[in-house]
């Protein structure tokens, strides 16, 4: 029995329509000791791919194949990588994308199946004026916040828009390494760069403007000097 239910699978299937471009998401794993997430999230992603002829699947098994989960800088499964015709989208999913991270993933195999990050035109201005170095961006989640799709596909959008940034959806109740670390009490929780932190679903020109490192507007808005 498949995870969702006829009506979803309708849903999902003409969310997917708009898709023009191959897919194909690389889903690291391993055969030995993998944890339960593992299974959940190939549960979800043969789901996913049963639902358009543009997604593919290829397992990469992290033990055995280190020189490819290197290239893409995975070190943790389960754990997901979203290409367009071959290339890199740098977006990635850490843990399983279940609950309302399933939407999430549905968002992000549409961006990197069309053409247009979706970003406003002031989002794309400011991408171009103010990233000139990498952007390491991680949005800490967990399946039962409602929130947390918000930021996790603005921060997909980013990846997308500029290839100097990329953006990951992290599990923070599977990797709680990782959300020590950040010190993540609540979600979703942002990092960009280990050092800038943004808390809440934000608007987008408010989110944006944070992970890019633009000045806030004033009441006129105009940018405010730095």
């Amino acid at each position: 029995m498949g995870l969702l239910s006829d009506q979803d699978r309708e849903t999902v299937r003409a969310r997917l329509a708009v898709i023009r471009h191959p897919v194909q998401i690389l889903f690291f794993t391993q055969t030995i000791g993998a944890p339960e997430s593992v299974y959940v999230t190939k549960r979800v992603i043969d789901e996913l791919v049963s639902l358009n002829d543009h997604l593919s699947v290829e397992e990469v098994n992290l033990v055995l194949d280190r020189d490819r989960a290197a290239h893409y800088e995975i070190e943790h499964i389960p754990a997901i990588v979203l290409l367009r015709n071959n290339e890199d989208t740098r977006m990635r999913f850490l843990g399983a994308p279940a609950g309302y991270e399933f939407m999430s993933l549905i968002e992000a195999v549409v961006l990197a199946g069309t053409d247009d990050s979706g970003l406003s035109t002031n989002s794309r201005t400011l991408v171009t004026q103010y990233v000139t170095s990498p952007l390491d961006i991680r949005v800490f989640v967990t399946p039962t916040c409602p929130h947390c799709p918000r930021a996790v596909t603005l921060a997909h959008r980013l990846a997308v828009e500029n290839p100097l940034i990329r953006a990951a959806c992290v599990e923070a109740t599977e990797f709680m390494d990782l959300a020590q670390r950040f010190n993540v009490t609540g979600v979703p929780k942002t990092v960009v760069n280990e050092s800038i932190e943004i808390l809440g679903a934000l608007p987008e020109d408010q989110f944006v403007r944070m992970v890019v490192g633009a000045p806030d507007q004033d009441g006129d808005g105009q940018d405010l000097a730095p």
